[in-house]
């Protein structure tokens, strides 16, 4: 509403009223009113922004400082205690992760071993660079991959496989997929990664495990966030698609070549900045339209839409799209999600039962699988606590269940599975033990999917869960 007086109006705003003189903000207060909440939007969007790199940024700090990891090592995550930090870990194999900086390092060179195993490349974007293993053009015979960063020259006839890094820092990770753990561990111990031109002088590579300390890869919150962030904008060239982004977060104190040092009013706003973009991420990630995400009308379950950085430019809303997958997940990738070459692999994820509640780690619930008629024979499903994202810490060691389990079936050949804080008589195996007090969510995993003729997946007939007691 525009309210005359002379000279003077009041213009009704989200924001609150404004008192215009001539169109112009009447008052100094309106001036800084405006000018805050420009700030505070810069900030909430900065945050959706920048989910996926100080994702990455983090895991490097928490590597470096908390397991002691240097430019060559690989870090191997296996147990669910190793686990716990990653972002919607997948819980059933482990994880092999290097975090190199190649403004330190120079030209790397990597001797990825030969044996069954899914391997990748990443920019500090979480953008695919490159596979390796059984999706990479080594197809699992193992090969030598020259990892170039920005402004270095890559030499010839020295590797297989050229990759050149749009960043400076890089995530070098693969999964072991062998079932028998002594060619699983094996592949692990040939794993090699040096400097160009000094394999002997180099430090060698060191395979670390956290053995028991606690560490998070999940994006910390307040003002941590944004001490992350202008971190890693510090070690890294910005990309030409991010340089309007860079000058929105310059009034808040965030730019190249200066520290980070916020005055009290930056301050308020990227401590506000973080606490609702991060609501609008979790908005986004676990509240998107229902309509549009659900894969069957009848079901909870929706289709989790993994991030395609090849088809970046073509997605309708690239920051939407990013802070979808990369609040809850991280290392968007076929070559870390374990799949195989040539396989038909769809991720599902539920936060409610069968009466649309939210599902709460005090209550237990049946998952009962119509296995006779389940479109795959390999699957697993992982549960994770709401807030953090990651795996159910429920002191037994165990989030996930899968078809590699000795399962207990039904006389009818069904399958039930029960998450909840306490386990039915005779159904151990079968249990995920939850944490009353937290909300949590399941991820379903299905690899080898029969197509439906037309070259996609059919979709399987998923139940919801159901409240059994509590």
């Amino acid at each position: 509403m525009d309210t005359h007086s002379g000279k003077i109006s009041v213009l009704d705003t989200r924001i609150g009223s404004i008192e215009l003189d001539m169109g112009l903000p009447a008052t100094d207060e309106d001036v800084r009113h405006l000018l805050d909440a420009s700030d505070f939007q810069r900030a909430c969007q900065a945050y959706l922004w920048s989910l996926p790199l100080v994702s990455m940024a983090q895991w490097q700090h928490a590597a470096r400082t908390v397991l002691g990891m240097r430019d060559h090592d690989m870090v191997v995550y296996e147990s669910l205690a190793d686990q716990l930090g990653i972002l919607s870990a997948e819980g059933t194999r482990p994880y092999v992760i290097g975090l190199p900086e190649l403004s330190r390092t120079g030209v790397l060179i990597i001797d990825y071993p030969a044996g069954s195993s899914a391997g990748v490349i990443l920019d500090f974007w979480q953008r695919r660079v490159q596979q390796m293993g059984d999706g990479g053009p080594d197809g699992g015979a193992g090969g030598t991959y020259l990892l170039v960063g920005p402004g270095q020259k890559p030499l010839a006839n020295v590797s297989n496989y050229v990759v050149r890094s749009p960043t400076n820092n890089v995530l070098v990770g693969f999964r072991p997929l062998d079932r028998d753990p002594a060619r699983a561990n094996a592949l692990i111990d040939h794993f090699r990664m040096y400097s160009y031109g000094a394999p002997d002088s180099a430090e060698p590579t060191t395979i670390l495990r956290p053995h028991g300390r606690a560490w998070s890869q999940v994006q910390p919150r307040g003002l941590a966030y944004w001490e992350r962030l202008s971190e890693i904008i510090q070690r890294e060239r910005p990309l030409e698609r991010d340089r309007m982004m860079m000058a929105m977060l310059q009034p808040l104190g965030i730019e190249r070549g200066r520290d980070f040092a916020p005055s009290a009013r930056q301050r308020r706003l990227l401590e506000d900045g973080a606490v609702v973009g991060e609501l609008m991420a979790r908005a986004v990630a676990f509240k998107g339209p229902e309509r549009e995400l659900r894969f069957r009308p009848d079901t909870r379950w929706r289709e989790v839409q993994p991030y395609d950085s090849d088809s970046e430019q073509r997605q309708p809303n690239i920051i939407d799209a990013r802070a979808e997958y990369f609040y809850q997940a991280v290392a968007a990738s076929d070559g870390l999600g374990g799949a195989r070459a040539g396989t038909t692999d769809v991720c599902y994820v539920t936060h409610c039962d069968a009466a649309d509640h939210a599902l709460d780690g005090a209550r237990s619930y049946r998952l009962r699988l119509p296995v006779r008629t389940f479109p795959t024979n390999t699957w697993s499903l992982t549960v994770y606590e709401t807030d953090q994202r990651v795996l159910m810490n429920n002191g037994v060691g165990i989030a996930a269940r899968s078809s590699r389990d000795p399962l207990r079936f039904n006389t009818d050949g069904t399958l039930d599975l029960y998450v909840g804080p306490t386990v039915p008589n005779g159904w151990e195996r079968n249990a995920i033990i939850s944490t009353p007090g937290l909300s949590w969510f399941a991820i379903m995993r299905l690899s080898e999917l029969p197509e439906n003729g037309n070259g996609s997946s059919r979709p399987p007939r998923l139940p919801d869960f159901e409240m059994v007691y509590g």
